[in-house]
């Protein structure tokens, strides 16, 4: 079992430049052509940045940035939370904490204006994360379970425009970045016939077929209160799981 890890959630503004280096260093670590130029382009177009560190080194292990920009849709103002680079130590895979302390990002925005919209636009180049939102998250699309209404739809197709330009197929639906934009390693974006027959993931590998290459199929999400209540009780009870097998197991041991 990987070690326990503790998330601090900072101002982009408030990384030193050896911060910096770590975080990219992470990067090559888990991604093939990255440049230290369009990932400080990329950081410095965020407002927050999610920190994971080992709790017994103090070591960083993994991180996640954050832009969030009020948008209007239907009419009524928005609030829309990007998530940016994103990378997790190969050694702490399947640990719960980053996607804890993003809920609790969100759980704060959404008491600080309960009653204005949050949506959470993903960009998702592999199918894990595309689970974790159309599993915990009912208004999630493109999905197989959920139909967005035109409008909605129309408001992801908008706002990946503006912000993605040429690089976005409003056909498709897929950011395609120019050729210098890095890609998750082969060994781990592969995906194994058993996995690809399950059906929201057909549904993923079908809408972007190029995910091996680097495409993200641009995604979007409302986040209500009270499925991310639940979903933050979910993880809790995880890893208090995760905590207790091992003192079981040592109990065991001594009887």
């Amino acid at each position: 079992m990987s070690a326990p890890l503790v998330a601090r959630v900072v101002p982009r503004a408030s990384l030193d430049e050896v911060r910096r280096r770590e975080m990219l260093g992470l990067m090559h670590l888990c991604y093939e052509g990255v440049s230290a130029s369009r990932f400080g382009a990329d950081l410095d177009a965020k407002q927050f940045v999610i920190l994971l560190f080992a709790r017994a080194s103090g070591d960083l292990v993994g991180f996640s940035t954050l832009r969030l920009t009020p948008e209007r849709l239907e009419g009524r103002a928005v609030d829309v939370v990007y998530s940016g680079d994103t990378v997790i130590h190969p050694d702490h895979w399947g640990s719960k904490t980053l996607q804890a302390a993003f809920g609790r990002f969100l759980f704060a925005r959404k008491l600080h204006r309960p009653w204005r919209p949050c949506l959470w636009l993903l960009l998702s180049g592999g199918y894990k994360t595309y689970l974790m939102m159309v599993n915990h998250f009912p208004r999630s699309f493109p999905s197989r379970r959920y139909d967005a209404t035109p409008e909605r739809r129309r408001f992801l197709h908008d706002l990946a425009t503006r912000w993605f330009g040429d690089q976005y197929d409003a056909a498709r639906g897929v950011v395609r970045f120019s050729a210098d934009h890095y890609r998750v390693r082969s060994n781990v974006v592969q995906v194994d016939p058993e996995t690809a027959r399950v059906p929201d993931v057909a549904f993923f590998l079908a809408r972007n077929p190029g995910h091996a290459v680097g495409d993200e199929l641009a995604c979007l999400c409302e986040i209500g209160l009270r499925d991310l209540g639940r979903e933050l009780v979910r993880i809790a009870l995880q890893q208090a799981g995760m905590r207790a097998k091992p003192q079981r197991a040592r109990a065991e041991v001594h009887t």
